[in-house]
């Protein structure tokens, strides 16, 4: 008996021991990962990730991914880097298996990116160093960074800190990472750290930090923030998506997370996603659109009213609400409450021309009650004669429409700050010249769940003249070519609430390329 409990206690002690051995070299390369990790996400606002092996960079040869988004004179960079350094067999085995990580970030006044990763163990950084020069790298040490040029000069930058390696096409970009203390714990690294233990088994993930998303939009950008783009205004929200590979698509599902009680988006956050049938009445022209799904609007209320006061806003709305019931001794809370229905939007034509729409569950009756405090403009166009009344039931989307016209048809409200416009939407509208009736829209719509809590959109081709006006001509230049954008009919961010975060998909969407059978067949035999 006595033997049976030694053996048991040596092969506790061995147990412990292998588990003592497995989590302290678990340790040593989840610190070497966080190295990289928080080197790259320090300054950059998007992060691709995923396992240096040959098998990600087969996959991945079938789709210009980086290409599309990075555009091409990067995108070239990062070729040469992989086919006349990563892919020498001496480096990529210091690196195989190991995690990469590419951020996207803001450097002077355009957007660069970085590559950081680590060396594996066993492998030394001077060992790495001698193989810099070659036939087909020349490289110039300046200070801590040296510089590579490939035959077709080409040029990147490299830099080595212990096991710490980062590539960049901008010095400026390598430098303070080497001199601050690169194992700082910052609110995005964290985030990135926790997510990445629920997306092991992916090919690549794609992390997006929303409070860094201004200043990547100010050097793309030719003016100011501002319109439909004001939702990346303030925003402390981040996301975690995996890629989803498809030649025709860029695919990304995960979740995103929104932190701050006084975004907008957070009154969304714990609603159910409901089928999306507001896109109907949007006209043929439409270029970009943002869709909320509201089940229940009298809890949902009581949530506005608490974002109201914390953007300090509940006090005045609460007054001018009041002042025009006794005004027109109506109740306006009642009224809103009983004729919404469930969905609202707000979307931009390719003229520039803005809209927002509430869906309802009797227009007729809300028309009836909306008489006394509307003017006519024309038999189908009304105009309210107090501001800010949308603004005061909806909320952040309808603050642009103050004093708005409007019509409302077949259970929807559609508005806008000129007659014009609500009568473009009208002549189309009875047309039937609608986006839902667009075959590439209709293939658009096939790729994503047709029901969801918000989702915002942007389409290619009716969107041209709007970027056109507001990129700088660079990026407005990718937008447009064949290697960039070109190819992509829309893209879409759909977002489902889901206990306090949201469900989320990111979807490039490019028509499929259709193939014509000739005929063959002599039709004289």
């Amino acid at each position: 008996m006595k033997k049976i409990y030694i053996t048991l206690g040596v092969l506790l002690l061995a147990t412990f021991a292998m588990a003592y051995l497995y989590f302290s070299n678990l340790n040593t390369e989840n610190s070497a990962n966080d190295l990289s990790l928080n080197a790259v996400a320090k300054n950059s606002g998007i992060v691709f990730s995923f396992e240096n092996d040959k098998s990600f960079y087969e996959i991945l040869s079938g789709q210009d991914l980086l290409q599309n988004v990075l555009g091409e004179t990067k995108s070239k960079q990062l070729k040469n880097l992989r086919d006349n350094l990563i892919s020498l067999p001496s480096i990529f085995n210091a690196i195989d298996g190991q995690k990469v990580y590419i951020g996207i970030l803001p450097v002077a006044d355009s957007i660069n990116f970085i590559i950081g990763t680590q060396l594996k163990s066993g492998n030394e950084p001077a060992k790495l160093l001698s193989h810099l020069n070659s036939k087909k790298i020349k490289s110039k040490k300046t200070g801590e960074v040296y510089e590579l040029t490939f035959s077709d000069s080409t040029t990147i930058f490299f830099a080595n800190k212990e096991k710490l390696v980062l590539i960049s096409n901008s010095p400026s970009a390598l430098v303070p990472l080497l001199t601050a203390q690169s194992s700082e714990d910052q609110d995005f690294a964290k985030y990135i750290k926790a997510n990445t233990r629920l997306s092991k088994n992916t090919l690549a993930n794609l992390y997006i930090d929303f409070n860094k998303t201004p200043a990547l939009l100010k050097n793309v950008l030719s003016n100011n923030i501002n319109g439909e783009l004001n939702l990346f205004k303030d925003q402390h929200a981040y996301a975690a998506l995996s890629y989803s590979f498809g030649k025709e698509k860029l695919l990304f599902n995960g979740n995103t997370t929104v932190e701050d009680p006084k975004n907008y988006f957070s009154l969304f956050s714990n609603l159910p996603e409901q089928q999306l049938t507001i896109d109907n009445i949007m006209p043929e022209k439409t270029a970009n659109y943002a869709i909320y799904a509201i089940a229940d609007y009298k809890l949902w209320q009581d949530e506005l009213n608490k974002w109201m006061l914390a953007n300090q806003q509940e006090e005045k709305v609460k007054q001018n609400i009041d002042a025009i019931n006794q005004k027109y001794r109506v109740d306006l809370r009642q009224i809103f409450s009983r004729y919404f229905k469930n969905q609202l939007a707000t979307f931009q034509l390719n003229s520039g021309e803005k809209f927002g729409a509430i869906a309802l569950s009797n227009g007729e009756k809300l028309g009836q009650f909306l008489l006394d405090l509307s003017g006519e403009y024309a038999p189908e166009i009304k105009i309210f004669k107090d501001p800010n009344i949308p603004f005061a039931f909806f909320g952040e989307p309808f603050k642009k429409f103050e004093r708005p016209f409007y019509t409302i048809i077949d259970n929807y409200m559609v508005m806008a700050n000129n007659a014009s416009s609500i009568q473009v939407f009208l002549n189309s509208y009875k047309a039937n010249k609608l986006l839902v009736n667009d075959e590439d829209y209709i293939g658009f719509g096939d790729q994503l769940s047709s029901a969801a809590t918000m989702v915002f959109y942007v389409n290619h081709k009716n969107s041209n003249d709007i970027f056109g006006r507001n990129l700088k001509m660079p990026y407005y230049k990718q937008y447009q070519s064949k290697t960039g954008f070109k190819s992509y009919h829309a893209f879409c961010y759909q977002l489902s609430g889901d206990h306090g975060k949201f469900l989320s998909n990111l979807l490039l969407y490019k028509k499929p390329t259709k193939i014509i059978i000739q005929d063959t067949t002599n039709k004289n035999q």
